[in-house]
């Protein structure tokens, strides 16, 4: 929609909606007006037949004197025939109807309607209230009702006074009523045809001129947009029009609209000028950005040629490292199983002569139990890099796993003077699991509880069953030297140890926990630390009660080869 029609619309619906307020409000005052001009008029008329039924009070006594026949008969003008006979010629060339009413009247012309009803007892309750008014509805039609109310005077009292039931010169029971009351109101009834006639040709005139002035308005609204706003935004546009086809050089004369539209040109012009200026240097500036662009790209292309090459050359040495430490390990450990076998041999054929000679023996058997233990980690962590360990999945009793890690640790655990316990609670399931992976991460965790904890302290093995989660948790819990909370990642990499000094007092490769690690997450779980400095540490696995179904394959090259060497490392295999 363009701009001039939607100013045009919004121009229309305000004076539509200025018109219906001042219809309403005209509508308002006039109908306000004309009940009140009603009411003067009501008033003027009820106190004309007020004045006249005073006039006849008044000289009631007069018309009394001639009222009798000869015989005693009343047929005298009595005031309330003259009043009623003279408010009829009141209204007899209009349309007006008068009444003189009550509640408890002589005669059925004097009987009050609803309306009527309701201000007699106004009146009644009321001695101060001067009338009663107001729109209602009689036969159907429109009109405005008037009543004032009619006080006994003492004039009266001869035929309404005391006492009450006696008859009065007409012949009617006395109504007993004193000086004051109300007896009666004037009814006036005014139809509401030329009033209404009269409103509906204001309001049409008040419609006919706003729909003229709103025409105008209009007219005058569109030629000050033509001219101020859509003539100087044609003219940018047409100029946009060319900047779009390339004619940069285009300048647009200013316009004498408003200042605002002048301001709007100068800009057009200096950006036009400012494009042009641009493009003049554009050609040059890509010429240039496309030569650093190509030289940049030559570089890149230089830098991914060498980091292909460094890849290559990373994967060749990371290839030979573990050639290197595989075939290192293997040869290393022939030589060293027959150190050992020959150790185990001496102890138990020969009989040192000498504490000295015992001390030599246990310090061959104990190096060569170590180094045997290093080399093994360095062995299994060559085939976990190299991605040969698999999970054997099976039904396992994790009794049977606490068992064995208790048969392998407890003779150790005895060794350093610590107390060794062992518990599994009663609701633990059976797991599908890899049964020597787990003895190892358990036998792992244990060493090192063994190794760091000082003599007089205290190991414990705890399993259990997380609901929950579905998985059987390990707890493997020591009161040795503890480990600091920024170390507690740091321990499972790969030959990483807390204290990686020269001059450390623990021993180790560093590769245990970094095992430990790698098993765990092959079966799907997770294992975490809790420890402080000098508090002693709790490692806390667990392992889902069914492994994950990817890794349920049986290797039978790997898990020889794993059973092989795990029946070699014993207990203690730790950082």
């Amino acid at each position: 929609m363009k701009l001039k029609t939607k100013f045009l619309c919004l121009i229309a619906v305000l004076l539509v909606v200025s018109l219906g307020a001042n219809i309403a409000w005209t509508t308002v005052n006039q109908h306000g007006q004309m009940e009140d001009e009603l009411r003067v008029q009501g008033r003027a008329l009820a106190q004309q037949m007020d004045a006249v039924w005073e006039f006849m009070v008044f000289n009631q006594d007069r018309l009394s004197q001639i009222a009798y026949t000869e015989d005693g008969v009343y047929q005298g003008l009595h005031c309330a025939i003259a009043g009623r006979i003279i408010g009829q010629s009141f209204t007899r060339q209009s349309d007006y109807t008068t009444r003189f009413v009550n509640l408890n009247p002589r005669n059925d012309a004097g009987m009050p309607d609803e309306y009527e009803t309701a201000a007699l007892n106004a009146f009644r309750a009321d001695e101060g209230l001067q009338d009663v008014y107001g729109f209602a509805e009689v036969d159907g039609k429109q009109v405005f009702r008037y009543l004032a109310p009619m006080t006994i005077e003492e004039a009266c009292l001869q035929c309404h006074g005391e006492p009450v039931g006696e008859l009065d010169i007409t012949g009617y029971p006395k109504e007993g009523w004193e000086m004051g009351d109300i007896g009666g109101a004037i009814s006036i009834i005014m139809p509401l045809d030329v009033y209404q006639q009269n409103e509906r040709d204001s309001i049409i005139q008040d419609v006919l001129f706003f729909a003229v002035m709103l025409a105008v308005c209009l007219v005058v609204v569109y030629g000050a947009l033509s001219y101020l706003v859509t003539r100087p935004l044609g003219k940018i546009k047409a100029g946009v029009a060319e900047v779009s086809e390339g004619n940069l050089g285009v300048q647009l004369s200013y316009s004498e609209s408003s200042q605002e539209m002048s301001d709007l040109t100068c800009e057009f012009n200096g950006m036009a000028r400012e494009l042009a200026d641009v493009y003049a240097n554009l050609e040059d500036e890509v010429a240039d950005r496309t030569a650093q662009l190509q030289e940049a790209n030559a570089v890149l292309e230089r830098q991914r040629c060498q980091l292909e090459e460094v890849n290559a050359q990373l994967v060749d040495e990371n290839q030979y490292k573990s050639d290197f430490l595989s075939m290192v390990s293997h040869e290393l450990r022939t030589p060293l199983t027959s150190i050992v076998a020959f150790a185990d041999l001496l102890n138990k054929h020969i009989v040192p002569s000498n504490e000295k000679e015992a001390r030599a023996l246990r310090g061959i058997e104990a190096n060569s139990q170590a180094l045997m233990l290093m080399i093994n980690d360095i062995l299994e962590m060559s085939r976990l890099d190299a991605g040969r360990v698999r999970l054997n999945a099976e039904v396992v009793d994790v009794g049977d796993i606490i068992a064995l890690v208790r048969a392998t640790v407890e003779p150790l655990a005895l060794k350093e003077s610590l107390e060794f316990s062992c518990h599994v609670a009663p609701d633990v399931p059976l797991i599908r699991a890899d049964f020597d992976k787990l003895v190892h991460v358990l036998q792992n965790l244990c060493g090192n509880a063994v190794k760091f904890t000082p003599d007089g302290g205290r190991v414990s093995v705890e399993a259990s069953y997380d609901q929950t989660a579905d998985a059987v948790q390990f707890m493997v819990s020591d009161t040795g030297i503890g480990i600091a909370p920024n170390d507690h990642e740091r321990i499972f990499e790969k030959f990483a140890q807390v204290d990686s000094s020269s001059t450390r007092r623990y021993n180790g490769t560093g590769l245990g926990l970094a095992i430990v690690r790698e098993y765990v997450d092959m079966h799907g779980g997770s294992v975490s630390v809790e420890s402080a400095l000098g508090q002693g540490a709790a490692f806390v696995v667990r392992i889902p009660v069914a492994p994950p179904e990817k890794d349920e394959t049986d290797f039978s090259g790997d898990r020889a080869d794993s059973a092989r060497e795990e029946g070699e490392h014993g207990a203690g295999q730790a950082d």
